[in-house]
């Protein structure tokens, strides 16, 4: 008979046990202190979360639970936002998700398209007080919108507004792991002896905000960021198809949650820049064979030399089309070119196949403008073509500096544009009912009044923030592409200038051209 011996076994498993405990129970007592007298509460480090953080909500209730207002660690990347805990019964409450151009970059949330919503619906209103609450994230993405849209279902909307797409290829992810390695980062991150220790070393909020006056902060991190951040992007097929099949699932299953909630949503189709807007980087895929490289550049080299002879510089530029229709920056040469023969939709065609070939997309791509079309027939879901509504206030309905700041966003004017067709859109679709009607002068005395009450550094701190923009997205490799060659070209720097309330320079700039078309 064979005897059983379990008790050294046990001890095998039970001394070490104990030992990590004993080990163990300073630093629990310290979380249990920590957490009793609430000293280092999460919310006063900065969140690295990505988005995917159940520990770090982008609301918190204050301390009389009267009001949410944005939790401290996320305003630095959405900006202040509050709103009653319970909701009068005659607000009508609506959120708006998205990237930076919901926030309003270069900007700041109150002149965001969300704000001129709220601003005309109020004044339209006599019974109803309507309040947008703007969830526009720095370099968000669509997948990590999904956890907020979540959240802000929780805060009684009645209405969701959701314009994503620009951010997609920002950030260098896996899409197997990213979540679930956040999510225990992010737990980890929520114990109070991390967030007193991360704030010993300058993590704090505060710390934080005095350290980054110069580079706007973001807690995405974004592949331009780094100094090998340009380099990263190549050609890699399979990266793109997976961010856009995720674009499409995160986009599908917002719409899922609020029709769930049974809580309105309307989508908006972002536009970019086109014309002023070179692609940021352009390569040969690895089909293309080293002389076919070099008879390319020979060729591309004769259309430079031929700028000012268009119609014999698109001979050239065919010629390489036929080597490869892959390089991005040629075809926003081609398309340059037919603007200055008088064949602008064709030129269109080019600037948007340019877009699309860009290495370095940081614009939405024309799949990804195909998807939420779909995606809202699909749901039946409202869709503001803000794209249109940019395309058609623009010459030959190519948009550059008249109505984008830079590649994505929008100067003030295209922020009330696109403001105005949501209202439109909400109208048509009998989302809201406005009791009056406003006339043109009406409008430009309403959008005077709140410009007039913006701060003075208003306009000066956007312009510091497209400087760094440009900075970041290496545009200064790209100025020579710039280069004008029609009045409109010309007068794009004055619209920049008078977008930043720059006067003097707008005057200044626009007396060269007036002296350069005189002679």
């Amino acid at each position: 008979m064979v005897m059983i011996r379990s008790a050294p076994s046990k001890k095998k498993i039970i001394f070490p046990l104990l030992a990590i405990s004993v080990g163990l129970l300073p630093f629990v007592t310290l979380e249990i202190i920590f957490r009793l007298f609430d000293i280092a509460n999460p919310t006063e480090v900065v969140d690295t979360s990505s988005g995917f953080s159940g520990h770090q909500p982008l609301f918190s209730l204050g301390a009389d639970g009267a009001n949410y207002s944005t939790t401290r660690n996320r305003a630095l990347y959405f900006g202040d936002q509050s709103f009653a805990a319970s909701k009068a019964d005659d607000t009508y409450r609506m959120f708006f998700l998205g990237g930076s151009t919901v926030r309003g970059r270069p900007y700041a949330v109150d002149s965001a398209f969300a704000k001129w919503v709220e601003i005309e619906l109020n004044q339209r209103s006599k019974k109803t007080t309507y309040e947008s609450i703007n969830c526009g994230g720095l370099s968000y993405a669509s997948f990590r919108l999904t956890h907020i849209n979540r959240e802000v279902l929780e805060y009684d909307p009645d209405l969701i507004v959701i314009a994503t797409g620009h951010n997609e290829f920002l950030e260098n992810r896996t899409f197997e792991k990213q979540s679930s390695q956040a999510e225990v980062r992010s737990a980890l991150e929520s114990l109070r002896l991390v967030v007193w220790l991360r704030s010993m070393i300058g993590q704090d909020v505060e710390s934080f905000k005095d350290s980054s006056q110069d580079a706007l902060p973001d807690n995405v991190t974004a592949r331009l960021d780094s100094e090998s951040g340009y380099a990263s992007y190549n050609w890699d097929p399979e990266w793109v198809a997976s961010i856009t099949a995720q674009y499409e699932s995160s986009l599908e299953a917002m719409i899922q949650q609020c029709q769930q909630a049974n809580v309105a949503i309307v989508l908006v189709c972002l536009g970019s820049n086109l014309r002023d807007c070179p692609p940021f980087k352009s390569e040969f895929n690895e089909k293309v064979a080293p002389e076919a490289q070099q008879r390319f550049l020979d060729l591309f080299e004769q259309a430079t030399l031929l700028a000012n002879q268009p119609r014999q510089a698109l001979k050239h530029y065919q010629s390489c089309l036929k080597i490869t229709d892959q390089f991005a920056l040629l075809h926003y040469r081609m398309a340059r070119a037919y603007e200055q023969i008088g064949e602008p939709d064709t030129a269109k065609k080019h600037y948007l196949i340019a877009k699309d070939t860009d290495l370095c997309p940081l614009r939405l791509t024309e799949e990804m403008d195909n998807i939420q079309r779909n995606l809202a027939r699909k749901h039946k879901v409202p869709i503001v073509d803000a794209r249109a509504v940019m395309e058609s206030s623009s010459v030959r309905n190519i948009p550059g500096y008249e109505m984008y700041v830079d590649h994505v966003h929008p100067t003030l004017h295209g922020h009330q544009l696109i403001a105005g067709a949501i209202v439109d859109e909400l109208i048509t679709q009998d989302i809201v009912l406005p009791d009056l009607e406003l006339d043109v002068q009406q409008y430009q005395q309403l959008y005077g009044q709140h410009i007039q009450s913006l701060p003075l550094a208003f306009f000066a701190n956007g312009a510091r923030r497209v400087g760094w923009l440009e900075n970041w997205a290496r545009r200064d490799l790209l100025v020579k592409e710039l280069e004008p060659f029609d009045l409109r070209g010309e007068l794009a720097v004055v619209h920049r200038h008078l977008g930043f309330d720059e006067t003097e320079h707008a005057i200044q700039e626009l007396n060269k051209v007036a002296d350069k078309y005189e002679s």
